[in-house]
């Protein structure tokens, strides 16, 4: 074998070799051929406030401060006021579970700078805990049908939009979900009616809850 035949024949050998040693090679992370993955969102359509931070104070049974100052309207969540009834339940529920721990605040991307008080629309998870579905299943709180139409959580199960309740059947006064009486006037007395121990609600214009416990005609 020629000498020249020889030596281009090793040369071939030690190129092969170091193609297949650099390609076999790792390779920087973030060169060109191999660019660095962005970290997954921890919300699901991050077009507002997606942030996790501490719950530094809880208002009422729907709406709690985080911290920097932010106040957070739990969205499609509708909690009595701390003075009607069922209002100082619904904020000791949502104090229990939010006050304190870190919160994940996912904002409403449907309804960014729609609330009137400057609050924040979200649904926030406290510790992992969906709040806004607690609030609801819990029954501390009913589903704010009214806003189901313009949220983008509105087609998740916990919210109750898929289902709203039937309109109350006609000239029954929504003081007394449960039963059908009618607004006054006339005024009526519990001996004019005949339900007894059903829901009422603010403002009670019949005034048949007495003792303001939100149960009406509780005896005889």
């Amino acid at each position: 074998m020629k000498p020249a035949f020889l030596a281009a024949i090793v040369v071939a050998g030690v190129v092969v070799i170091g193609v297949v040693a650099w390609s076999a090679s790792p390779r920087p992370s973030g060169s060109a051929q191999d660019p660095p993955l962005p970290p997954p969102s921890l919300c699901p359509n991050p077009s507002g406030l997606c942030d996790e931070r501490n719950v530094t104070r809880v208002v009422d049974g729907d709406t709690l401060d985080i911290e920097g100052g932010v106040r957070i309207r739990l969205v499609l969540v509708d909690a009595p006021e701390v003075d009607e009834v069922g209002g100082a339940a619904a904020t000791a529920y949502l104090t229990e579970l939010c006050l304190g721990t870190e919160a994940l605040i996912d904002e409403d991307s449907s309804q960014i700078g729609d609330d009137p008080f400057g609050r924040v629309l979200a649904v926030a998870h406290c510790d992992g805990v969906n709040a806004n579905a607690a609030m609801i299943a819990s029954g501390h709180a009913d589903t704010f049908f009214e806003y189901c139409s313009q949220s983008e959580f509105a087609s998740q199960a916990w919210t109750g939009c898929a289902s709203p309740p039937p309109p109350p059947p006609a000239n029954c006064d929504p003081a007394y979900p449960t039963v059908c009486i009618p607004p006054p006037p006339p005024d009526l007395d519990c001996a004019d009616i005949p339900y007894r121990r059903f829901t009422v609600l603010p403002p009670d214009p019949h005034h048949f809850d007495g003792d303001g416990d939100g149960i009406g005609c509780e005896s005889g």
